[in-house]
């Protein structure tokens, strides 16, 4: 059996850990990391750079600009609650009035910067869970942090526009109920694997660490589960347990896309401590610190 085999059994194993051994050291470790003070810091910067990032899409769009915007509209009256979607309906009306050029020299710009400073929190987040330093330089962290944000946005936007045009492709092939109940459940799961590939990709070029790539970790699994799970009660408890508009005024949609980027960067982050836990429990995992995977490291050696 090789290696990697047995580092994969370990980790779905939990590394020999119990369920609740492995939900303790992670709440300690979240906490020790300050993991929801990290978390607010990259909701901040997402919300800085999802404006922007939509006028770039439009500004790119040029002469589909209008087809665009519908399609974004449409998408977050599908996605997110009542009141975050009026923010982005306000805000894309004032993006249409607006030149091509002026909206690709801007948005570009402001982009660039938060959507870096999206990725270098995700490196040093992931770096302390590992307890591992950081010796990329300064620019690699930077242009690294550009890339994979856009990496992240086609990805995510891709599976969430495939949410918004999958009624249409499922009328153009007019299947009968069963055809429709098979395609819908594909569909899904091609959102799925979005979402799985997404957390991968963080977890893959985060940490400063000579990893093998996997698509599907216990930390990305729970993340994306506590993230779906997460969103549908966001948008629920927004619609029929709370009025944010009497609370927040005209801030309520700000204040509740806001939260939802909490949530999901919440979800990510600890995703990776659990990650690190599990690896630093196994026997062939690595311990704190450690940049490379030892080729054996018995139990009695391991950290506890």
């Amino acid at each position: 059996m090789s290696l990697t085999t047995i580092r994969l059994r370990e980790a779905w194993n939990w590394g020999g850990l119990s369920t609740k051994q492995l939900a303790v050291r992670t709440y300690q470790q979240v906490d020790k990391h300050e993991i929801l003070d990290r978390a607010a810091a990259l909701a901040f910067y997402a919300m800085l750079s999802l404006i922007p990032f939509l006028s770039f899409l439009l500004a790119l769009g040029l002469g589909g600009r209008t087809w665009i915007s519908k399609e974004i509209l449409l998408l977050s009256h599908r996605v997110l609650a009542p009141s975050a979607a009026q923010v982005l309906d306000e805000q894309i009306q004032n993006m249409q009035s607006s030149s091509a050029f002026g909206l690709l020299s801007f948005s570009t710009l402001i982009l660039l910067y938060s959507a870096s400073s999206v990725f270098t929190g995700i490196m040093a987040a992931t770096n302390a869970a590992y307890a591992v330093t950081e010796s990329r330089s300064w620019w690699k962290r930077q242009v690294v942090g550009v890339i994979l944000a856009i990496v992240e946005a086609v990805l995510l936007i891709g599976s969430a526009g495939l949410v918004v045009a999958w009624p249409y492709v499922m009328d153009w092939m007019h299947l009968d109920s069963v055809g429709v109940t098979l395609a819908s459940v594909v569909q899904w799961f091609v959102v799925l694997v979005a979402f799985l590939t997404s957390f991968a990709i963080a977890y893959y070029f985060g940490p400063n660490l000579k990893q093998e790539w996997e698509w599907i970790t216990p930390g990305s699994a729970m993340g994306v589960v506590v993230l779906i799970l997460a969103s549908l009660g966001l948008r629920y408890y927004v619609q029929y347990g709370s009025n944010y508009s009497a609370t927040y005024g005209t801030l309520a949609g700000v204040i509740i896309m806001l939260l939802w980027l909490y949530v999901a960067s919440l979800a990510l982050l600890v995703g990776a401590e659990i990650n690190a836990v599990i690896e630093n429990a196994a026997p062939h995992g690595r311990n704190p610190g450690q940049k490379v995977a030892p080729q054996s490291a018995p139990r009695q050696e391991k950290a506890t």
